[in-house]
Formats: C-alpha cells, sequence, structure tokens
C-alpha cells in the first residue's frame, strides 16, 4: 500500500459520553496511543467497550474507558485525575497518567518476542510469471496457492486484480478463469470446509466495492471457481483490505480474518447457511492505530499475524475469545530488516511445527524471513532480481508460499510475489505475479532452509504452544 498512515478515525461518541465530570485544561491531557508508542507499547482500540487497552513492554496490560475517570492495569484498578476523553477519533488521557506508566516499563522487555539479528541478504530468480493483469496502474495484489487434492501439478494460482475481479492461473503462470466481482484486494484458501453436506476447498477474499467478503468454492478437478456467498459479510469498517482465513484446529471453526484502512480488524465466524452457501457471524473486532494490510493466520499454532504498514509486524491471539491486545512485536520497519511499507505475509508450513513467517519490505523490494516457531527470530532475507527468463520484483504488496511439492517442476513447493513493475523485452506491462521454486530460496540463506515438500495442507496438526 503506497501512502502515509494516519492516525485512527473512530466514530464519535455522544456528547453526554464525552462529559468529564473532573475537567482538565487541554494542555494536561496528552494522547495515549502516541505517547505510548514513543516508548514501545501496544495500543489496540476496542471499540464495542469504548476502551483503548494497552500492552507495555514489560508486559503489564491495562485499559481506559472513555467518560470513565478510572483505569486498569494489571491486577489494579487505579482513579484518573479526569476522565479519559476522545477528541477527533484519538483517545486522551490526564499527562499525569502516561508519566506513571512510563514509570512502569523497567523490567524484561516482552512486548519484543526476538532481539532480531542483523540482516543477512541474498537474491534469487523467479522460474517463470503469470500473465499481466489486463488493467494497468496498482491492479494485481494477492496470490493464493490451490493444491490440486488428485495431481498436485495441476495446482492454481488465485489471485486478485483490483481493477475487476478473482484470476486462476496454472503454474506456468497462464490464465485459466477470470471472474468480474469488484474491486478484490486480498485472497486466501482453506480445505476441507463442511458445505452442502461435503467438504469443499473454499477461497474468499476482501471486495472494496462493496465493503464485502466473496466467497467460492473450488472445483477439486478443474479449479474453476464458483461463488457461494450466502447473506454477504457487510464490513463496518472504513474500506476492507487485508484478508486471511482461519481455520481453528482447537475447536473445528473456520473464521474470515479481515483488516482495514484505518487498522480495524474484523473477525467472522462462518459456517454453510443451510442452502449450500457461506454466511458469517461477527465474533471480535478492535481497531489499530494506523492502516494495516498483511494478514497470515498460523491453523497449527492458533497466532495470527498483521502487517501494521509503517508500524510493526504483530503477532496476536487468532481464537476470537483470546481478548484485543497482541502476543508481541515481531519486528518494526526500521530499515534494519523491514523497510516501511510491511506489506504481505505468508507461512511455510515445516515438518514438528518448524517453518517460516515471511514478510514483504515492500519499501526495500525484499523478503524477510522468521521462524514460525517459538519467538519469531530472524533469519534471513532475499529480492529477486532480474534472470534469464524473467524479470525481478519490486515493491511488492501480496506473496504466498507453499511447502507441498506441485509435481516435477515444483517438487519442493513455491514463493509467489506481486510485481508492481512488469518489463518483458523492455517493456513496461500491467502488473502480474513472479512465481520461485523454494528450493532457490532455501539453498540461497546460509544456512540453508528447510525443504519439507510432503507438509500436505489439507493434513495440519494442532501444535502445542
Amino acid at each position: 500500500m503506497k501512502q502515509f498512515k494516519r492516525f485512527v478515525v473512530v466514530t464519535a461518541l455522544s456528547s453526554s459520553m464525552l462529559f468529564q465530570t473532573a475537567a482538565l485544561a487541554a494542555e494536561d491531557y496528552v494522547p495515549l496511543r502516541e505517547s505510548l508508542q514513543k516508548a514501545g507499547a501496544a495500543v489496540v482500540w476496542d471499540g464495542p467497550n469504548k476502551s483503548a487497552a494497552f500492552k507495555l513492554p514489560n508486559g503489564s496490560t491495562g485499559s481506559v474507558t472513555v467518560g470513565r475517570g478510572e483505569y486498569t492495569l494489571g491486577s489494579r484498578t487505579g482513579k484518573l485525575s479526569a476522565a479519559a476523553k476522545l477528541e477527533n477519533g484519538v483517545t486522551q488521557v490526564p499527562a499525569d497518567f502516561v508519566k506513571l506508566l512510563l514509570g512502569d516499563t523497567s523490567g524484561s522487555d516482552v512486548l519484543d518476542l526476538a532481539r532480531q539479528a542483523e540482516e543477512k541478504l541474498v537474491q534469487v530468480t523467479a522460474e517463470t510469471e503469470t500473465d499481466a493483469v489486463e488493467s494497468g496502474s496498482d491492479a494485481a495484489d494477492d496470490p493464493a496457492i490451490w493444491v490440486n487434492p488428485k495431481a498436485p501439478s495441476k495446482s492454481t494460482l488465485i489471485a486478485t486484480n483490483k481493477g475487476g475481479g478473482v484470476l486462476v492461473y496454472n503454474l506456468d503462470g497462464k490464465e485459466l478463469y477470470s471472474y468480474k466481482v469488484g474491486k478484490v484486494n486480498n485472497i486466501d484458501v482453506r480445505y476441507d470446509f463442511p458445505l452442502g453436506g461435503k467438504k469443499v476447498d473454499i477461497a474468499a477474499a476482501t471486495n472494496r466495492s462493496g465493503n464485502t467478503v466473496e466467497f467460492f468454492a473450488i472445483d477439486p478437478e478443474t479449479g474453476e471457481l464458483t461463488s457461494v456467498n450466502g447473506e454477504k459479510i457487510r464490513s463496518k469498517m472504513t474500506e476492507v483490505y487485508g484478508f486471511s482465513l482461519y481455520h481453528s484446529l482447537k475447536t473445528g471453526k473456520f473464521y474470515a480474518l479481515i483488516l482495514g484502512k484505518e487498522g480495524e480488524f474484523e473477525q467472522y465466524e462462518i459456517f454453510d447457511n443451510g442452502s449450500g452457501k457461506i454466511n458469517g457471524r461477527l465474533v471480535r473486532e478492535f481497531q489499530l492505530g494506523t492502516i494495516a494490510e498483511g494478514l497470515v493466520a498460523d491453523d497449527e499454532y492458533g497466532y495470527m499475524y498483521f502487517s501494521e504498514e509503517n508500524v510493526a509486524l504483530w503477532k496476536f491471539d487468532a481464537e476470537p475469545e483470546s481478548g484485543v491486545l497482541p502476543i508481541g512485536r515481531v519486528d518494526v520497519p526500521d530499515g534494519s530488516r523491514l523497510t516501511a511499507d510491511i506489506e504481505g505475509l505468508a507461512l511455510y508450513y515445516g515438518k514438528d511445527g518448524k517453518g517460516y513467517l515471511i514478510a514483504s519490505s515492500q519499501g526495500s523490494n525484499r523478503y524477510v524471513i522468521y521462524k514460525r516457531e517459538g519467538g519469531n527470530s530472524y533469519v534471513g532475507s532475499f529480492r529477486i532480481a532480474d534472470g534469464d527468463l524473467t524479470d525481478g520484483t519490486t515493491e511488492t504488496d501480496g506473496i504466498d508460499v507453499l511447502s507441498f511439492g506441485l509435481g516435477d517442476k515444483y517438487p519442493g513447493g513455491i514463493f509467489v510475489a506481486q510485481d508492481d513493475e512488469n518489463i518483458t523485452g523492455g517493456k513496461t506491462l500491467n502488473q502480474n505475479f513472479k512465481i520461485v521454486r523454494w528450493e532457490s530460496i532455501a539453498k540461497a540463506i546460509d544456512p540453508g532452509l528447510a525443504q519439507d515438500p510432503s507438509v500436505d495442507p489439507r493434513k495440519l496438526i494442532k501444535r502445542n504452544r
């Protein structure tokens, strides 16, 4: 997403809720989010409760509620010198409260999940590329890899074209199908969703034309898509952007996860509506401070990762009852590994719960790899350079990766990346997607990465954290 982030805009509360029983001069109030983020804390807006929740670097958590003169910090409750208030969508609190919180940040830093190492950068080239999308400018956005259950070599890439729909490519990059459903942004795939009395593979994507989610059933033979929208999910956020599906191996339930232009997050449980179509029910919502798009869910561990583009790569619990605060911060775009904007996210499922989290560092034209397990420590970085077969990539939005073998051409799986500037024969064409053999990446990184082509995405295992 090529734009500067801005502070969150929250629907104004009624004047009665903003009434302050203990007034302070305007200069005695400070913005909670801005003040705490400068100190390395996380702040999330809990809209349904009209509260701002925070997590300090030492792991202490707390909250304030607009219109109330109390706060929580850990297990205790205290009094504010004046009630928290909302001004122009920004939570304001008494300055002495922020001073109290910043004095409580001593101790170990548990918000940052790892002390990340210095960058190690290598380069690879793509094996092939997809046909260009039919519209120009900033159109191609996000790919998802679908594995054909009977013939992995006939698997497909399902990708979005913000100029007007969903595209399906074969592994040679040739366009097979096109579905003009609107300004579709981010897309994801899950397997064995119970629908119409059987289990089907589904793809789903955010659609900015109506601020909705589009659901498709995937034909197991041809990879063709069929709309299975029931009562459409219509988001409450300003504009839908990021998206992921999540299959909880803890409960068996499926969820649609949405990120928005203003940092909003909504989680919907999705289910068969009784007529072979998919409906959704809102089960959780909260709000980051600024624009966020990259989103991926780890079905085995029950985590989800957000890229708040210019702020941080966050790790959350994916179960809807787990609250609104992050587990921790994986990394920040300070130019050492990540450079703003942080964009697409993808997960490589390895054996025995191992694997990798990969982030698109759009500002530095590279892809950053972290361990999937534990504290998500940094592994290495790579860029896709010009090669004999294709040009390289720049300013990538969406990415996807698969560890499963896809026939003789891709026995170790693939990595797919959107390319902002598609150059062929010296000419700039419409945007497209590059396909890289996973072996190329695994061998280039030192020490070499795992190559686990037997990890079937249909047979994931619930892992203990």
